[in-house]
């Protein structure tokens, strides 16, 4: 039985340590009875006779302890285990000392039907490869290959990666590759959802998940995709029954591609990952099959290669020190280990990214954009604030988002506030005032300069050699 009151069975023999759904079509356990038993009897068993095996194994499964199921990825005493998908239940084992594929594991993984196999990976190919299928600016190839390597740490929050880019940069491609690579699936790219259960549908069954095309990114999938990525849960009513509750809980790693993510709220920006693709020229497009074939050609060597870097990053990782971290502090760093292997700087392309992405988003709030233009140095109310900040020109149209109370203004500086500090601002509350109305101590960051508080610097220790992979 999972945590969540799922119940589940194993095969005898080698493939014990994949789950096999009671009631799962093609994937579970009636399916392979029904078989059996044909194979035994000479006969089909009757449907009645399933309905009440299976409703007996149910109940036995109630009375054990809870088993966690993986997907995909695991890992266990130090050890990570990946979920090849195929037939033969084969895993690959990678710690510090190296990688392997073995026929066993000490956890349990759950397959759906968007469980896809891996290719077997092969040894002496270069992760470099991987750029002769994707046009990723020189600059932001080691914040992808970062991003690659942590696809298999499942223990962490991982970034938004997010193929930004004009029409016709192959963003489309690019994440399926990608999706190819590290999650393989029949359907590697997903449609916007239209609401938060279909985001919670589209994300359920697999590893990696990526959404295409997205023109926006309204306030309720930002806040979807935030619990994605750090921890998701949703509870909803069984079908067919007035008390049962189906529970779902889960992280995901997230692909986005899109053409323009300005604008977005303060929380999703702090945990995007921007990768820039460049243009294609009419001289170097080639037809989608001649690009699928070279790449089933290259992706065993490929990711032998992305192993290869994440058994040396493993090796690397207990040395890393942050002399600050930032919001993704985990994936922080896993790319300065890569910088110590690889001896790039993504380190600093991150974090120079991640002030522009806070920059971008205050343009999301007409209040905090009319906020950067006034000087302020003061404790104040809300209420005081909103008063200084709206104009008092008679022409002046109130904007949509404008916030009409005291409350809403503490909301937006609530909501807004990292992303100010970013760019040299000081927000944070300040006591109360005589009537006991909530203070707030917001200054300007040409005033917060004046007065010597600067931005605290973001880095990394580094140390060792570069090590090329």
């Amino acid at each position: 039985m999972t945590p969540e009151g799922e119940p589940f069975a194993t095969s005898r023999g080698t493939r014990t340590h994949i789950a096999l759904p009671l009631r799962g079509g093609r994937l579970g356990l009636r399916h392979a009875l029904f078989r059996d038993f044909y194979e035994a009897e000479g006969r089909a068993a009757s449907q009645q006779a399933a309905s009440d095996a299976l409703a007996t194994l149910h109940g036995i499964a109630q009375d054990l302890d809870p088993t966690e199921l993986h997907l995909r990825v695991a890992e266990a005493d130090g050890v990570i285990y990946v979920d090849t998908g195929d037939a033969a239940g084969t895993v690959l084992r990678i710690t510090a000392q190296g990688w392997e594929a073995t026929q066993g594991a000490p956890v349990t993984f759950r397959r759906t039907e968007l469980t896809g196999a891996y290719v077997t990976p092969s040894r002496g190919g270069q992760v470099s490869d991987l750029f002769q299928f994707l046009n990723v600016a020189e600059h932001d190839r080691p914040l992808l290959l970062a991003f690659l390597v942590s696809t298999y740490l499942p223990n962490m929050p991982h970034p938004v990666l997010t193929l930004a880019g004009e029409q016709g940069t192959g963003k489309s491609t690019a994440t399926r590759l990608l999706v190819d690579l590290t999650d393989p699936s029949p359907v590697p790219l997903r449609k916007p959802p239209r609401d938060a259960d279909g985001l919670v549908t589209a994300f359920a069954g697999s590893w990696v998940a990526a959404l295409d095309n997205l023109s926006t990114v309204s306030d309720w999938l930002s806040d979807s995709l935030c619990r994605a990525v750090t921890g998701e849960g949703d509870v909803r009513r069984q079908l067919y029954t007035d008390g049962g509750l189906s529970v779902f809980a889960f992280r995901r790693v997230v692909i986005l591609t899109g053409i323009d993510f300005a604008g977005l709220r303060g929380d999703l920006s702090e945990r995007m990952l921007l990768v820039q693709l460049e243009r294609i020229t009419d001289g170097h497009r080639v037809d989608e099959q001649s690009l699928l074939d070279r790449w089933r050609a290259a992706l065993p060597g490929i990711l032998g290669a992305l192993l290869d870097l994440l058994v040396l990053v493993l090796q690397e990782l207990p040395a890393v020190r942050l002399e600050s971290s930032p919001r993704m502090a985990d994936f922080a760093r896993v790319l300065a280990a890569v910088d110590r292997v690889l001896g790039g700087d993504g380190f600093a392309r991150y974090s120079a990214q991640s002030a522009e992405l806070a920059a971008d988003t205050l343009t999301a709030s007409p209040f905090t954009e009319r906020l950067l233009r006034v000087s302020l140095d003061e404790l104040t109310t809300a209420s005081a604030l909103l008063d200084k900040v709206t104009p008092t020109d008679p022409a002046w149209k109130v904007p949509r988002g404008w916030p009409k109370s005291a409350r809403e203004v503490t909301t937006v500086l609530k909501r807004d506030a990292p992303a100010l500090r970013k760019q040299g601002w000081i927000v944070e509350p300040g006591g109360e005032d005589r009537s006991h109305s909530k203070l707030w101590r917001v200054v300007s960051a040409d005033r917060a300069d004046a007065l010597g508080s600067g931005v605290p610097h973001s880095g990394v220790t580094h140390g060792g050699r570069a090590r090329r992979c």
